[in-house]
């Protein structure tokens, strides 16, 4: 299981990918093609800045512009699959922020930053013969 931080492949509010985010990808993706897939999950994930309706769909398009991303670059379209879970998975809760001292929104966002996140996880093929 791969966790990659959304900063690290999208700007804030975001679903496109920066540069930093493909150079990322294509490093993943090159892992991928030379392993035996049989299939990848990816799970966006966001902070609880925003709606949950709102947090729901920017999850949803991140982890979609990453599954996209990885079958542009080789890997096969039909062992990824994509889903968002929004903001209901997080590493870092609005009562560990307050705790930290983050009231404002700069310092929530800095706070939040690990719950921003796309998750990969790739089961690899069963080999054959031993």
């Amino acid at each position: 299981r791969t966790e990659l931080g959304a900063d690290a492949l999208f700007a804030f509010n975001q679903a496109t990918l920066t540069r930093q985010g493909e150079a990322t990808l294509n490093n993943l993706a090159q892992d991928l093609r030379s392993t035996s897939v049989s299939s990848i999950q990816v799970i966006g994930h966001t902070d609880p800045l925003g709606s949950d309706a709102y947090n729901q769909q920017l999850s949803e398009r991140r982890a979609n512009t990453v599954a996209r991303y990885l079958a542009s670059q080789g890997v096969p379209a039909d062992r990824i699959r994509a889903e968002g879970r929004g903001e209901t998975q997080l590493k870092v809760t609005p009562e560990e922020c307050a705790a930290q001292g983050a009231k404002t929104r700069p310092a929530l966002i800095q706070c939040y930053q690990p719950n921003r996140r796309v998750d990969v996880t790739v089961n690899a093929a069963a080999s054959g013969a031993e």
